[in-house]
């Protein structure tokens, strides 16, 4: 086995070499930007790029109005697409109510017709047809 060089050394103490290649290819980061001011630039175009920036918040700002009413438009499609259920569910209703408002016509002729031969049996009667149970007492 081989003996590293490096035993007893800390490799962080080292001193950092320069690369060969940063000769070649100089280090481009310290020549841009770094404190140095920004080119001019026109300002037509600096009017231009802040009526751009404003027309693209207006857009932003209608795009969340637009998505707004997609979504309550899909809820409404939604409601509508479950109103021909409801509809022919009201109708069965309907069609019920009015079978049971026939029966209920039927009964009430029925009714005024038993309160008419009651009326004519009590009009007719004596005190002689009554039950024991209904006669007054005698005194």
């Amino acid at each position: 086995m081989a003996k590293r060089s490096t035993i007893g050394e800390n490799p962080l103490d080292a001193v950092s070499q320069e690369h060969p290649l940063d000769t070649v290819v100089p280090d481009l980061s310290a020549r841009t930007g770094r404190g140095q001011p920004p080119p001019e630039v026109d300002p037509e175009v600096l009017a231009r790029l802040a009526e751009l920036e404003a027309g693209l918040k207006t857009l932003r700002a209608e795009m969340t109005g637009l998505k707004t009413a997609a979504a309550e438009a899909a809820a409404l499609k939604t409601t509508v697409a479950g109103l021909p259920n409801e509809v022919a569910g009201l109708r069965r209703e309907v069609d019920q109510l009015k079978v049971e408002a026939a029966a209920a016509k039927a009964l009430q002729a029925e009714v005024i017709q038993f309160k008419t031969e009651l009326a004519q049996l009590r009009a007719s009667a004596g005190p002689g047809d009554l039950p024991f149970w209904m006669r007054g007492k005698k005194k």
